[in-house]
């Protein structure tokens, strides 16, 4: 399920923050920036940091990778304007949330909740989700789906676009080496749809996804990362539904 937050406390919550970090900065000289011997206001900052970062991630609906005090390269210098700056943006959102939602009517688009995705996909990519790191997210999540599959054959001698070729091949299986099968009749045109079907997505999926962002130091868009996320969810389901077969 989306994220609710308590509107009037996170108001409360960012406006302590732009006051105390707008008060620390007037201790100093250097105009925006403040210095850690002369503002004692930085730690009650810092202790607040993670709290705030989260309220402004809910409300912007996106993590907030950076630190609202990034520290220059002058000893005991700390820059806040971008934090206040993103504060005044997400309380400038919430005060005006329910004028907005008043005169603009949200889109027929359906949405999706990404903790409504298959519970072994989201529970293995949400910590790195969280922190803004979906590449990484996903490679976790793809990982995650290799490992189950290996432990429903017991194969831990192959992995990725190989384990699936052998997991779901439409041969007999062998000694060693059982088959995930799509359940019902052999002579069934739909059943034997989907065991094509599902061998062909599996070797899609971990060539085409599992193997982009594996060896890529790049990036991908948070969208993109979802589409990825629902397409090895689909996966992981249909997996849930075959039956293992053995020789």
């Amino acid at each position: 399920m989306p994220q609710t937050i308590d509107v009037p406390w996170a108001l409360e919550r960012l406006a302590w923050w732009i006051l105390t970090a707008e008060e620390a900065r007037r201790q100093d000289s250097l105009g925006h920036k403040m210095q850690f011997a002369n503002a004692s206001s930085v730690s009650q900052l810092r202790e607040r940091e993670h709290q705030t970062r989260k309220i402004i991630g809910v409300v912007l609906d996106k993590p907030i990778g950076a630190l609202l005090q990034a520290t220059t390269s002058t000893m005991n210098v700390v820059e806040v304007q971008a934090g206040i700056d993103l504060a005044r943006y997400a309380q400038g959102i919430l005060n005006t949330k329910e004028e907005t939602a008043s005169y603009i009517v949200g889109t027929p688009a359906p949405a999706m909740d990404a903790d409504s995705l298959h519970s072994s996909v989201w529970n293995s990519a949400v910590g790195l989700w969280s922190d803004g790191h979906f590449a990484a997210a996903v490679q976790r999540a793809a990982t995650q789906v290799n490992a189950d599959v290996q432990f429903r054959v017991s194969r831990y001698d192959i992995s990725d676009k190989d384990l699936m070729t052998q997991a779901f091949s439409l041969a007999a299986p062998e000694p060693g080496k059982p088959r995930l099968r799509w359940p019902g009749e052999d002579e069934d045109l739909t059943v034997r749809a989907m065991r094509v079907g599902l061998l062909s997505f599996s070797q899609g999926v971990f060539a085409a996804i599992r193997n982009a962002v594996t060896h890529s130091t790049k990036e991908i868009p948070q969208q993109v990362a979802f589409e990825y996320l629902a397409t090895l969810s689909t996966l992981a389901r249909w997996i849930d539904h075959c039956e293992l077969v053995t020789d």
